[in-house]
């Protein structure tokens, strides 16, 4: 059996307002593609499908388009559990109808856990393979003392639930006895120990992508998968990577989703199994030539313009710029997007951001004042800027920060 993993789709995400779905069209029409001419038995997705609990129609066709072109493949089934970013609801409401099609859909965690255990049969009703279609566990899935103002004790009750969900599902997989020859599979959406969201050297987005769960940073041990499966397929994190001691892997995003993992190569996974043991675990690079090159230039004015001048562009780019100004430089996003524009219509300009030295000095209606645009300010950037401005220190800043996400985040829970 040959098993094809993949995650964070983010399907009608949008980079700085420029829609992407020509990307996503191109990484789906190559993932049918690649079961075809790799056959791929079985497909696993392991969460966010969408980018926003209420994706947009065309991100709706894109996904039922392509689960309905899945059925004329050599794919004999798919499991699709929801991530973070998914609606829970949104997933499940045609569950019942695609089941009887073999697609499984896991869109949050269910009243009885015995149906996050799927079954794949073939066409004689054998089991031929089991997957432990664990979603993204969300704040009411998981139990711990919501009163408990200790980070350091939440953090130890988060781990201990999810992990205590792994383990009924494992036990549960024990109990039944599957033939020695079936594969065991398990699913996930969470932050795993030792993994990385992605190579940036200066990572934006690894905080964000670890708090996902309320007040914690809800890291959890590889350990946690048990022993009983025998291959985890993992989403969340946007980087191709193996965890843990044994065959623990995050497929990674299929396009890059920031200019943070612009350094990142592209995967889905392939397991080769023959009966339950693994003959092969294979990187399947997603070919560039699908996405937007992404650029980053960093510098003064003067040297980010000369970088913009000397590149070469061979594929349609998309640019971003992190200006280090001594002093306040009102004109400089134009002095930069007049330098992007004689590049062509295959280099774009997405965002320009000061990163001045007196930065702490300045008002946030300056820093816009400079950058022209709000999207160019993150909703952290003008919170600090505006604490700074009533008078807090960088010391007060430290406790209100963590308080900052803590409330982002339940913003965004409460809208799935």
């Amino acid at each position: 059996m040959k098993v094809l993993h993949t995650a964070d789709w983010h399907l009608g995400q949008k980079l700085y307002e420029k829609e992407r779905y020509d990307e996503h069209q191109a990484f789906l029409d190559w993932l049918l593609q690649t079961i075809d001419t790799e056959k791929i038995d079985l497909l696993l997705l392991a969460g966010d499908v969408f980018d926003t609990p209420n994706p947009p129609n065309k991100a709706m066709e894109l996904y039922y388009n392509f689960l309905a072109q899945l059925l004329n493949s050599h794919c004999q089934a798919a499991v699709i559990v929801g991530g973070n970013h998914d609606s829970a609801f949104s997933l499940d409401a045609p569950k019942d109808l695609l089941k009887f099609m073999k697609l499984h859909i896991i869109g949050g965690a269910t009243e009885n856990i015995t149906d996050e255990l799927i079954e794949i049969k073939d066409g004689k009703g054998n089991v031929v393979a089991v997957v432990a279609a664990i979603p993204f566990l969300r704040d009411k899935d998981i139990e711990y003392d919501k009163n408990n103002n200790g980070i350091t004790q939440r953090e130890v009750q988060i781990v201990q639930s999810i992990s205590t969900h792994y383990k009924k599902l494992a036990d549960l997989v024990s109990e039944k006895k599957y033939a020695d020859n079936v594969p065991l599979l398990a699913t996930g959406h969470l932050f795993a120990q030792g993994g990385s969201a992605n190579s940036d050297d200066n990572n934006e987005d690894e905080d964000a992508e670890r708090k996902i769960y309320m007040g914690s940073l809800g890291i959890v041990p590889p350990s946690a998968f048990t022993t009983v499966f025998d291959y985890v397929a993992l989403g969340h994190l946007h980087r191709f990577q193996q965890v843990g001691g044994k065959n623990i892997y995050y497929s990674g995003s299929p396009i890059p989703l920031s200019f943070s993992e612009r350094k990142d190569e592209k995967m889905v996974v392939m397991i080769d199994f023959e009966g339950k043991n693994i003959k092969n675990i294979q990187a399947l690079p997603v070919p560039t030539q699908l996405h937007k090159t992404l650029k980053r230039f960093e510098g003064t004015l003067t040297e980010v313009c000369q970088a913009i001048t000397d590149f070469e562009v061979h594929t349609p780019t998309w640019a971003e710029v992190l200006l280090h100004l001594e002093q306040p430089t009102p004109n400089a996003h134009e002095v930069v997007l007049q330098t992007a524009q004689e590049k062509g219509n295959d280099f774009t300009l997405l965002r320009t951001k000061i990163e001045s030295i007196q930065q702490q000095n300045m008002t946030w209606a300056t820093m816009l004042q400079q950058s022209q645009r709000l999207q160019d300010l993150s909703a952290k950037d003008v919170f600090q800027q505006l604490c700074l401005e009533k008078g807090y220190t960088p010391e007060h800043l430290k406790n209100l920060l963590p308080l900052f996400d803590e409330l982002v985040e339940m913003a965004k829970e409460e809208s799935n």
